[in-house]
């Protein structure tokens, strides 16, 4: 009588990806995924060869949604997750999930820092829609193990920083328009209140120092700036301006400058005169969000925290007072 031998998860998981010999999909049994959501995870995994894995848009609303308007991807800090997508290519280049971690979690995260070391990047599908039983937790980064540290010791500071900013939200903030009233903040919270459960943050008084700007770019919701002329700081101004997802001016003319001084994309600077037209720009913030300001702004944060003064490091300089590279700049 045949005999077999009980796998545990991790195990089953490396048998299944290298008999079956092309991209597997590793997905919990009370996960749904939504009509056409494994052919857009397929198409974003083979869009680029540096691709390794792919994760769907967990989302308690109607898999239904139409997503077209949201930013088709956005990178993750790791391949965690009850739905994901895994490169052949990749498996052959790394190898499969170490049976060394007692945790799927933890073997997930070891293999995307082994990843992101080949230059790979992991990646979240925004179009595409999957759905659990078990209700979705909230983020945060768990308690790692002690082998994940010793082999990846920086790897929960590039989650938790990952957690932060607009570019991972563009797709709930969409959905999350399509269940409620648009919710706007005007300013930051300066006593630890959170902005979370807000869309768009409407910046309208100047941005005074580097600490203020990477708090802004932090927070979770879309970014709207007014008053630019108001700013004394023109590098401040031309970072927030750039990492926006619109600019308000009250004139043409004051609108053509700004493009002009700033070099900003001309879709980007809006003339509002009245609060009904702050408000439809508000919404189309929300439902058309620009890929290249979020990235812009991503990226600019990860610069900003890494000037923050550690241990036995110099100070970093302060953004100057006054840019002259800036084209155009007065």
């Amino acid at each position: 009588m045949p005999w077999r031998i009980k796998l545990g998860r991790i195990a089953s998981w490396n048998r299944g990806m290298f008999l079956c010999g092309r991209d597997v999909l590793l997905v919990e049994s009370d996960v749904v995924l939504g009509e056409g959501s494994l052919e857009e995870m397929l198409e974003v995994l083979h869009s680029s060869d540096r691709v390794a894995s792919v994760t769907p848009l967990m989302s308690g609303a109607a898999l239904g949604v139409d997503l077209a308007a949201v930013p088709r991807c956005t990178d993750v800090p790791t391949a965690r997750g009850s739905c994901l997508l895994v490169s052949h290519v990749v498996v052959n280049m790394i190898g499969g999930f170490d049976p060394a971690f007692e945790r799927a979690d933890d073997a997930q995260d070891d293999w995307a820092m082994r990843a992101q070391r080949m230059g790979l990047r992991l990646v979240r599908a925004n179009r595409a829609l999957a759905a659990s039983k078990r209700p979705l937790r909230a983020d945060a980064v768990p308690a790692h193990t002690a082998l994940l540290l010793a082999r990846h010791p920086h790897f929960p500071e590039q989650a938790n920083a990952a957690l932060l900013g607009a570019e991972r939200r563009a797709a709930e903030h969409f959905v999350a328009s399509r269940r409620g009233p648009l919710r706007v903040a005007t300013a930051v919270p300066q006593h630890g209140d959170s902005l979370e459960h807000f869309q768009v943050l409407y910046q309208s008084e100047p941005i005074d120092d580097a600490g203020q700007l990477l708090a802004l770019l932090e927070s979770p919701c879309h970014l709207v700036l007014a008053q630019a002329d108001a700013y004394r700081n023109r590098a401040l101004l031309f970072a927030a301006a750039h990492s926006a997802q619109a600019v308000v001016t009250a004139s043409e003319q004051d609108r053509a400058r700004l493009i002009e001084d700033l070099v900003l994309d001309p879709a980007t600077v809006e003339v509002v005169e009245s609060e009904s037209g702050l408000t439809s720009l508000f919404h189309e913030v929300v439902d058309r969000p620009r890929e290249r300001s979020l990235r812009y702004r991503a990226l600019l944060a990860n610069f900003l925290r890494s000037l923050k003064q550690r241990p036995g490091q110099p100070r970093a300089a302060p953004l100057a007072d006054d840019v002259r590279s800036v084209p155009g700049n007065r």
